[in-house]
């Protein structure tokens, strides 16, 4: 009775709860303190952020153990490594390992059509139809490429659940820190990119409402912010559907006004854009390799799966889903704007009825977007900062989660003012951040793994890897220079950072002009 009472201390199931949650916690460290002071097992238990907010609790042969024996027979599913959700007490988390590779597919093409869709027709007009459409395909086998290889070296190393883990096992610890610094500011510069974008969206939404884009994209963080506080997604099925319909919904619209519309005559399109020079053309495919590049968390998709080996299987629903849509969207942009294409799709709409439900479309979509995001964000950083809370539904770990998100929040805040201009971030990430992560990494690691597996790679293998490396650094170098020259002229121009940055939102000729002449108004009849 005087234990009952200790335990429950009059709380209820609550914290009974929450009792089990904490024991967990500490039993977890214990172990990793005794695996620390010594032991010999070669066993360690680690935590990871899943997808959609999972905390995930592993038990696996250490990366040092595994390197030194190599047995590749090991699997989740053996005793050689266990998996479990940190969230024991909550039934509304599914377990892990429940997901088939048609699920996952489902979930790759809702997550597909996102905000660099917005920006194809633009890079159809930088580059032409031949290399748009050419690189689109060559930037999806990429794509197909890097992922196989990332699902050959989890066959070697089954206990792998993120990019970071990969290079751990692989290549070393220090590689590991590499791996996670740059996903930490991947996934921030994401959120920026959102946050923009519903801040943007917003103010397209009430666009008579004249407030300069800070405040927008401030008002749409307060937004945000509850819904950041959810620690846990569940019905994430359904949450991507409605987020794919949105973001499908306002991409009609603008698509069926231009169709409407019809094509003016002085509109031009070219087979090879006149101007396109080797860096434009790198800037160009940054923003491309953007929408297509999820292997950073292509690890977190294996490890929901109940057999990763299937991954590679998502490719056949997913692959002419997101090629497709990618070449409609830019193509008919470019066909009824040619080179006046403008790097951000819902600029061919004009003021009114249509421009306002395509707007809150896309505001709606690109919260979804971040909500999910910002949770996987701030599970990583909560179990690096507090790792035995990350489980405590008390006061202790809402706090703690309460600073974890507020802190996401205000990074992205200041990106997504930093840089104002949609097109240009989604450039600077898909060609700074995205190519180390989902090109480089995947590729060395599989190199490694074949050296320590004493798996010899042939000639052709060799001279496709380098190729491929040396795609990924020269994209790297050349697309981030010529965006920051881009940005540096656009900051002249337009309003350096936290500036008004009101053009293409007011309904006003001064913000506005070409979206004002769109509407009917003749802006060059108005004084200034």
């Amino acid at each position: 009775m005087s234990a009952a009472r200790d335990d429950g201390g009059g709380s209820g199931s609550s914290g009974a709860s929450n009792l089990q949650s904490f024991q967990t916690s500490m039993s977890i460290h214990r172990r990793d303190v005794e695996r620390m002071q010594g032991n010999e097992s070669g066993r360690e238990v680690v935590q990871r952020s899943g997808l959609f907010g999972k905390s995930l609790i592993v038990e696996r042969e250490s990366c040092v153990s595994i390197n030194s024996t190599m047995r590749s027979n090991h699997s989740y599913r053996t005793n050689e490594a266990a998996i479990s959700n940190g969230f024991v007490a909550d039934k509304n988390v599914a377990p892990p390992q429940q997901a088939t590779w048609i699920h996952v597919a489902l979930i790759m093409m809702s997550e597909c059509i996102g905000a660099g869709v917005l920006t194809l027709s633009q890079k159809y007009a930088e580059m032409g139809w031949i290399l748009s459409s050419l690189f689109m395909i060559v930037l999806f086998a990429i794509t197909v490429f890097s992922s196989h290889v990332m699902v050959e070296v989890k066959k070697v190393f089954p206990a792998i659940l993120c990019v970071g883990d990969a290079a751990d096992y692989t290549i070393g610890r220090w590689a590991y820190w590499v791996a996670y610094v740059l996903l930490i500011i991947l996934l921030i510069s994401i959120l920026g990119d959102y946050l923009l974008l519903i801040g943007k969206s917003l103010g397209s939404a009430f666009y008579s409402v004249h407030l300069c884009q800070p405040w927008w994209v401030l008002i749409g963080a307060a937004l945000v912010f509850p819904f950041t506080q959810l620690r846990t997604l569940s019905s994430t099925t359904a949450l991507c559907f409605l987020s794919m319909s949105a973001i499908a919904g306002s991409v009609i619209i603008v698509i069926v006004a231009l169709i409407v519309n019809g094509r003016d005559s002085s509109v031009e399109t070219f087979v090879i854009a006149e101007d396109i020079t080797f860096t434009s053309f790198m800037q160009s495919l940054s923003a491309i390799y953007f929408t297509f590049s999820g292997q950073n968390i292509f690890y977190e998709f294996m490890a929901e799966m109940k057999d990763y080996r299937d991954f590679m299987k998502v490719f056949i629903i997913a692959g002419p889903f997101q090629v497709g849509i990618y070449m409609i969207v830019g193509s008919v942009g470019y066909h009824y704007k040619g080179t006046e294409a403008s790097g951000y799709f819902l600029d061919n709409l004009g003021f009114g009825p249509a421009y306002r439900v395509a707007s809150a479309l896309l505001f709606f979509h690109m919260l979804v977007g971040y909500i999910i995001m910002s949770n996987v964000l701030s599970r990583i950083l909560h179990i690096a900062v507090s790792p035995y809370h990350v489980n405590d539904k008390g006061w202790r770990g809402k706090f703690e989660w309460l600073g974890c998100t507020s802190s996401v929040l205000v990074l992205s805040f200041v990106v997504a003012n930093a840089i104002p201009f949609f097109d240009l971030l989604t450039s600077l990430i898909g060609g700074l951040f995205l190519p180390p992560l989902c090109l480089l990494f995947p590729v060395v690691c599989y190199v490694r793994m074949r050296i320590l597996t004493g798996v010899k790679l042939k000639w052709w293998e060799w001279i496709l890897h380098v190729a491929l490396l040396s795609f990924g650094v020269v994209m790297m170098v050349v697309s981030t220079i010529a965006t920051v020259k881009t940005l540096i002229l656009n900051w002249s121009t337009f309003g350096e950072p936290f500036s008004c940055h009101c053009e293409k939102v007011w309904d006003t000729c001064y913000c506005s002009p070409q979206r004002m002449e769109f509407t009917g108004y003749n802006c060059s009849a108005i004084e200034p």
